[in-house]
């Protein structure tokens, strides 16, 4: 009996062998939950590295042409690289306000979809100043060809038009196409020369500053609103609760995730798919005694939301189980 009973000391018995076990999975997943999180985060860590790099090299290089001898100051490369230290930033603010189990998204201002107008005029205005044969002199003056202001109009009053204007379903994009594509044909047949001198013999030569005066305009405007106001109007949906300022201004708000119901809309495709990349409309209704029906607008990777949030509601119920 002493013989087995130090034997049986040594050798692990079958629920020790059990446990044992079961904690070697433990630490395995332990340690797989501790390298995925870390996993990511260095890959976001490098992505917002490598967009900076970018960034810098588009904004220096725009510097230093101003700087050359007979050239002048590129801003198309300057306003490229700003916007993208403005999404590197606005990726930067998503992930440090948001909790490790939680979603944070914004809801943004119409002035989001105008940035066809602004990268439109700087672009103008740069291959108006950096090439011979995209522009014409006048009394020693360099304009704009009078083709390519036309075209620049056409996008504007489109961009305009669906900014402002809800058009749903598939109207939206067969007006579309069909505006772009009347404006572009008026142009290779020499239609608009016919029609402005009907007009009043209207002469169309813009020069480049114009053009830079009017980007710059729209683009410090839309600049501020999309990285910096917009942001002050967040929706954070967390496995146990949500919380919202749907106002500037407004205090916070906070309810129970429970019985959330969320819609997408996306019925302008102009708007949603072409200008916006991917964004659309949130309606989320509550339940209980404060029941509500929120609507956020113009919500950026509506799609990745939704995903994101369907991830959220699923650790909630194994949280539960």
């Amino acid at each position: 009996m002493t013989e087995n009973s130090d034997f049986d000391e040594d050798a692990p018995s079958e629920g020790a062998a059990e446990d044992s076990a079961l904690r070697m999975d433990e630490k395995d997943n332990l340690t797989n939950d501790d390298t995925k999180p870390r996993s990511v985060k260095s890959k976001k860590s490098k992505a917002t590295l490598n967009y900076g790099i970018v960034a810098a090299i588009l904004i220096l290089s725009s510097l230093a042409l101003g700087f050359v001898k007979d050239l002048n100051f590129a801003i198309t490369p300057f306003a490229i690289g700003v916007t993208i230290l403005g999404m590197t930033y606005y990726s930067w603010k998503r992930r440090r306000d948001c909790s490790g189990k939680g979603i944070i998204f914004y809801s943004h201002s119409q002035i989001m979809y105008l940035w066809p107008i602004w990268l439109g005029a700087f672009v103008i205005s740069d291959f108006t100043s950096f090439f011979d044969n995209l522009h014409s002199k006048l009394e020693g003056e360099e304009f704009a060809l009078p083709g390519v202001t036309l075209l620049h109009l056409v996008v504007m009053a489109v961009v305009i038009f669906f900014t402002s204007v809800n058009l749903r379903g598939v109207w939206a994009a067969v007006f579309a196409v069909s505006a772009v594509a009347l404006g572009l044909a008026f142009s290779v047949w020499d239609v608009w020369e016919p029609i402005l001198r009907r007009l009043g013999d209207l002469k169309l030569y813009v020069n480049s500053d114009f053009y830079r005066a009017m980007g710059v305009v729209i683009f410090i405007p839309w600049l501020f609103v999309v990285f910096i106001f917009d942001l002050r109007r967040y929706f954070h949906f967390r496995p146990s609760q949500v919380t919202m300022v749907h106002e500037i201004g407004e205090g916070e708000k906070t309810f129970d995730s429970f019985g959330v119901v969320m819609e997408k809309h996306r019925d302008n495709y102009v708007q949603h798919i072409a200008l916006g990349f991917g964004s659309g409309d949130l309606s989320i209704s509550t339940h209980g005694g404060d029941s509500d029906i929120i609507t956020f607008r113009n919500v950026l990777r509506i799609n990745r939301v939704l995903k994101d949030v369907s991830k959220i509601r699923e650790k909630r119920g194994r949280s539960e189980v």
